[in-house]
């Protein structure tokens, strides 16, 4: 099956930037009997979790150039880098910067989203009062 995508995107560094044409072939091999749109919403598929997902993280969080080596560290930060991707989601900003100031800035709003309570709860009282009144076994 072969498919062609055109159409424009941004080329160059961030200073320098320019929009250009581009008119791709691209070629797909299979078992599958499908049909066009069977392979057409398959392929859609793919490029709608590597534009939604992997270039997010790519670009916006530097995955790619992680400077964490050896042991679980990759792993750790790479949910940390997932678990912000999701938070975004459900936080319903646009972007991943967007998501990024919100959680740096509204940190309130974050942890009722999160845990449930609102900075007025004090759950740090609330916890110490609740283990204090607890029978000792």
């Amino acid at each position: 099956m072969a498919i062609e995508r055109m159409g424009s995107r941004w080329q160059g560094k961030k200073n320098r930037r320019r929009l250009v044409d581009f008119h791709e072939s691209h070629y797909y091999l299979s078992s599958l009997d499908w049909s066009a749109n069977q392979f057409a919403e398959a392929i859609q598929g793919h490029w709608l979790i590597e534009n939604r997902l992997h270039w997010v993280k790519d670009v916006t969080l530097n995955e790619d150039n992680c400077i964490h080596r050896g042991g679980n560290a990759p792993a750790n930060w790479a949910m940390v880098r997932q678990f912000l991707v999701s938070l975004a989601r459900i936080i319903g900003t646009n972007t991943l910067p967007q998501a990024l100031r919100f959680m740096a800035n509204q940190l309130e709003k974050l942890s009722e989203l999160l845990f449930g309570f609102c900075a007025r709860d004090k759950p740090v009282k609330s916890f110490a009062i609740a283990l204090a009144n607890s029978p000792i076994p």
